[in-house]
């Protein structure tokens, strides 16, 4: 018996010392992710938080803070559904990948073969852009270009179609990266030509039905009335549901942490959930292998990021020696990170109903900070002097824009003259008339946002201020013929990280 008792005794203090370790790590992890969670809401204050992390295709924490609706004093809770904006790109080139799964296309198809009116201003791009193109970010587009035609606007996916053709191209096709929703716009039209089926109801049945998602919804005209909805807000009041008209492919899903970790958990089990293989490892592979280079700065290589790529529907970067794939989302109101980490077979999911990208940086990198043992920096503190740098830059160009103003100037012409229809060939028409004895300009594809009374400025330049909450005041400048005194058009002078105006312009047309 003391034999017995001799053998058994040091097996039980080898099995049971490691699981006391794990779960003192685990309980110790616990509470950092806690701490880490409460500090970044108490110092960015987003009207909301929703977060999960899930390990081992299990989800290891959640939490959620503040209000689904701070008018109603909704508190937030982890079944609330966001606007997850651009993390919906890498559903859709999940669900190209599902269809070449399937042998209905190729990653190397032509997009002309699909979309025959597909026209960009460059011959040669039009003619070689493939599908996998679409989804890489380097279709020789700049960053955003082309925004203006679906954000707020009623135009249809054919009607930004042919419209893109006039967008200028000015990076190098497949080597220089331009951040584009357009082309996932085109990518989920070419799966409605293919299937038969909307991009909505495709993603519906291939991905959220299958992976249990039962909250989720490929956009807001999929709400039935029942949604556990986290409004969003700008500042401390709630503002409207931004309406997507065209463009969903690119930014239109909502879901909660508790959805999205089954997505991630598909990616990080190959293809599979609940032993059922949704997509292929090779499909897995190729959607989270690099596309297009991306630059990395000197500040964050000295964080230990060596490479930072796009690949599809993710970005691909390394951290700490680690693999990354992770995404952002930004919509009016929402602000969205989904990101995993395929060695740790981790998982992050962080959303909020405010407009603080740095609220969701820095509680990313607090976590990965935690999940790898390694204090690199104060995430809190770094981000927090980002966006105190950013708020003072803006003010200094506000301050620069309004110092170069000509003081004691007029219009060279009567303000009536200013009236009528304007039209530029990619964006569309804009009006001035007088309303209560005051112009008024609106650019009419974005009627209820981008228009504004008509303060005189200086010479025949006049401020704007758009009813965007996200917008600066800008200034329309009004192109008048010296001689003849009539007006032949205007231009847009309004600095923004989200739409190029500078490209419009607009000629009088009567």
């Amino acid at each position: 018996m003391k034999i017995l008792v001799r053998f058994i005794l040091p097996l039980i203090l080898v099995i049971a010392i490691p699981l006391i370790l794990f779960y003192q790590k685990k309980d110790s992890d616990l509470k950092q992710f806690d701490k880490a969670t409460q500090e970044v809401f108490k110092t960015f204050n987003p009207a909301g938080l929703s977060v999960a992390i899930v390990k081992d295709g299990a989800v290891i924490y959640e939490k959620a803070l503040g209000y689904k609706n701070v008018s109603t004093m909704d508190f937030m809770d982890n079944g609330a559904i966001f606007n997850i904006a651009s993390c919906s790109k890498a559903f859709t080139a999940a669900c190209i990948g599902k269809l070449v799964q399937e042998g209905l296309i190729s990653w190397d198809d032509k997009v002309i073969d699909y979309i025959p009116e597909f026209k960009l201003a460059d011959e040669c791009i039009t003619n070689e852009m493939n599908i996998q193109d679409l989804l890489s970010h380097h279709s020789g587009l700049q960053t955003f270009e082309g925004d203006l035609l679906w954000y707020n606007t009623q135009y249809t996916n054919e009607e930004i179609i042919d419209r893109i053709q006039y967008l200028p191209v000015t990076k190098k096709f497949r080597t220089d990266y331009g951040y584009q929703n357009n082309m996932f716009m085109i990518a989920g039209e070419i799966i409605e030509r293919i299937t038969g089926q909307t991009w909505e109801k495709f993603v519906t049945q291939n991905f959220f039905a299958p992976l249990e998602m039962y909250d989720s919804r490929s956009s807001s005209d999929a709400f039935d009335g029942k949604e556990n909805i986290a409004y969003p807000h700008s500042k401390d009041s709630v503002i409207p549901i931004f309406d997507f008209e065209g463009s969903k492919p690119a930014a239109s899903i909502w879901s909660n942490p508790r959805d999205l970790a089954k997505w991630v958990n598909l990616f990080m089990n190959d293809g599979k959930y609940k032993d059922i293989e949704i997509l292929s490892p090779d499909i897995i592979k190729k959607l989270t292998s690099p596309q297009t280079i991306l630059k990395v700065s000197d500040e964050t290589a000295s964080f230990g990021t060596h490479f930072r790529t796009y690949a599809l529907g993710w970005y691909a970067y390394d951290y700490q020696g680690c693999k990354i794939l992770e995404h952002d989302g930004s919509m009016p109101g929402y602000i969205s990170k989904v990101a995993m980490i395929p060695e740790k077979n981790t998982g992050i999911i962080i959303l909020n109903n405010g407009f603080d990208f740095y609220c969701n940086d820095a509680l990313m990198l607090s976590f990965v900070d935690i999940i790898f043992e390694k204090s690199i920096n104060d995430w809190v503190e770094y981000f927090e002097n980002k966006e105190r740098e950013d708020n003072t830059y803006e003010k200094e160009q506000n301050n620069e824009r309004v110092s170069k103003r000509e003081l004691n100037t007029s219009p060279t012409i009567d303000l009536s003259n200013f009236e009528g229809t304007y039209s530029d060939k990619m964006y569309g028409n804009a009006l001035v008339e007088t309303v209560n004895n005051q112009l008024k300009i609106t650019l009419l594809p974005t009627a209820k946002v981008f228009c504004s009374t008509m303060e005189h400025w200086q010479n025949n330049t006049f401020k704007v201020v758009f009813k965007d909450p996200y917008l600066p005041f800008g200034l329309v400048n009004f192109d008048v013929d010296s001689n003849s005194k009539k007006v032949k058009g205007f231009k847009i002078d309004l600095p923004s990280n989200d739409f190029n105006f500078s490209i419009l312009d607009f000629k009088k047309i009567n």
